[in-house]
């Protein structure tokens, strides 16, 4: 709390005529416009209250220190008990307000009611950061890197590239084994980092043998080609069902 004397420590307080000292008289204390009686303090830091209300001595002042905190309606009476006037009087502080100790690298800041110290959001040191972002971490902030540009997509007769993502088409063929399966190996024209996805299927009318079957293709891919197997895969047996032209 931060407390306020009451005018200076011994004034001395005139009668109701204001022609000599309000003798024996008192000063009763309010909270600021109510007839609510309020303490005042005999030390700043309010730890010992004073009788409320205040007598004054032979002389018209009162015989203690008079500390206040926030806003008061003050009144004078005369030893009889006459008003002699009505003050208000204000710190410009609302009652009860804590200013905290200073503390280093904190800023004074409050949550409503009173007074408290609360942090900085400092940013890092931008020593070796040029161009770098500021991004919110772990409660605090960093500076990291900005995204990257995406490139724009270009694409071939025979493939397609958007960012690190690429397409590639093409045709190739087995070559006729004279049975019921067959295999090649096909090169990819541009290699991958890894072993991509690949989907292969037959190009070729409505068979692929002369007895009008068409069979299936299976797929082992790697990062720079793949290999294709094809297998008509019936139990039937004879020439009409080998292979005899390149799929």
């Amino acid at each position: 709390m931060t407390a306020y004397r009451f005018y200076n420590p011994a004034p001395v307080l005139m009668d109701l005529l204001g022609l000599k000292p309000c003798a024996g008289g008192s000063l009763t204390f309010y909270q600021a416009g109510t007839t609510t009686p309020k303490l005042t303090y005999s030390d700043q830091d309010m730890a010992v209250p004073n009788t409320n209300p205040v007598q004054l001595d032979s002389s018209g002042r009162s015989n203690t220190n008079i500390w206040l905190d926030g806003g008061y309606s003050v009144v004078l009476k005369d030893a009889g008990g006459a008003t002699v006037w009505t003050r208000d009087v204000d710190s410009g502080v609302d009652d009860g307000l804590v200013i905290p100790g200073l503390q280093s690298g904190l800023f004074l800041t409050n949550d409503g009611s009173n007074l408290l110290w609360g942090d900085f959001f400092r940013l890092p040191d931008p020593t070796g950061s040029d161009g770098f972002m500021v991004t919110a971490s772990a409660g605090g902030y960093t500076l990291t890197p900005p995204p990257e540009i995406p490139e724009p997509a270009s694409s071939t007769a025979t493939s397609m590239k958007i960012n690190d993502q690429l397409i590639q088409r093409g045709t190739g063929s087995i070559s006729a084994s004279g049975t019921k399966v067959a295999s090649t190996s096909i090169a990819f024209p541009i290699a991958y980092d890894e072993a991509p996805v690949v989907v292969a299927t037959i190009a070729r009318g409505s068979g692929v043998v002369a007895a009008g079957f068409i069979g299936t293709l299976g797929v082992t891919p790697s990062a720079s080609g793949f290999g294709v197997a094809w297998d008509l895969n019936i139990p039937n047996n004879g020439s009409e069902f080998n292979l005899t032209s390149p799929v």
